[in-house]
Formats: C-alpha cells, structure tokens, sequence
C-alpha cells in the first residue's frame, strides 16, 4: 500500500521568515440549492434521491500537488463490477478432503456398534473395515493435499484451498502418527 500523502511540515522557530505568509485565500461558497443541467427529455427535473446540504470545505494552510484519496472511490458507469476468478482445483480439493473426513467420521461412529454387536466375526470385520478405510483415506488425502497445493499457486480465492489444506493435512498427519502408534502398541 501507498502511504497518504500529508503535507509538508511548517518550519520550526529558528526558521521563521521576515515577513509573514499571505492566509490562504477564501473559499467561494456555495450555492445552498445543488445546481442541476437543464432536463432532457423522459429524465426527471429534480435528483431521485434526497440531497443534504452541502458545507463549505475548509481552506488547506498547505495545497499539495497530489489531492486526498476519496474516501469511497467511485465506480466506472455503466460497467458491473468485476467477477473473480473461481478456482475449480482448490474447489476439488476442498470437496475431496471433506468427504474423506466424512467417510472416517462414519467409521468412528460406528465402530463402538460394531464392537458391542458381539455378532461372529465383528472385531476381525471391524478391524479390516478400519484399515482398508484408513489406507485409502490416506492416499486421497494426499491427493486433496497436492490439489490444493496445486491450486494455491492459481488465481482466486484462497479459502477453499487453505480448508482443504488444512483438513486433509490433518487427516493424512493423523493416519501417520495413528498407524505409528498401532505398529508400537504390538510389540509392547
């Protein structure tokens, strides 16, 4: 960013010249009613909206070259504002990743069901279920985490592509670290 312009310091007391400056010429006031064009045909006399009165600016003790910025700059007639880019990877990810973390937070619900069914061959079924959708989860994790790498790079908006960062980072440090402490667990 720019900084503002600001205008120049006065000089201090040792400076001070012989003579003293000319004030700043007088603003011109204005006039209390807005003036308006002549009407055209099929437009209105009066404005559609209500008009406040108008004050007189202050007169600048210092002009500068550059004036002030407006405070809410003024958009282009007749053009719609710009749309921004969508970024489709970073949405793919985000999709991706979320319905991954959907898909193991359904095998974490349903697993204490699982277990406590006491049915033949529950633990073992669980236990191969629990794998199989933990290895595959793994692996599109990973794939959600490079899209949305990928798609960081792209133009447009970031937040989809940071979500899906963080969700399927998190799943995928997760299986890590869940698979590491399995494989300790053994042997103990």
């Amino acid at each position: 960013m720019s900084e503002p312009v600001q205008p120049p310091v006065p000089p201090s007391g040792h400076d001070l010249p012989a003579a003293p400056a000319a004030p700043p010429p007088a603003a011109t006031p204005l006039p209390a009613a807005p003036q308006y064009p002549a009407t055209a045909q099929g437009y209105p006399s009066a404005p559609p909206y209500p008009t406040a009165p108008q004050a007189a600016a202050p007169p600048q003790a210092y002009p500068t070259a550059n004036p002030a910025p407006q405070a809410y700059p003024l958009a282009p007639s007749g053009r719609p504002a710009p749309v921004r880019e969508s970024n489709p990877l970073a949405r793919a990810a985000f999709i991706i990743a979320v319905a991954t973390f959907a898909i193991n937070l359904f095998g974490s619900i349903v697993r204490p069901f699982v277990y406590s069914g006491g049915g033949v061959g529950g633990y073992e079924f669980m236990l191969a279920f629990d794998n199989g959708i933990g290895i595959l989860s793994f692996f599109v994790y990973v794939v959600a985490l490079i899209l949305g790498l990928i798609a960081m790079r792209r133009a447009g908006s970031r937040l989809l592509t940071g979500m899906a960062i963080g969700i399927a980072g998190v799943g995928a440090i997760g299986f890590v670290f869940t698979s590491i402490a399995i494989t300790l667990l053994q042997f103990i």
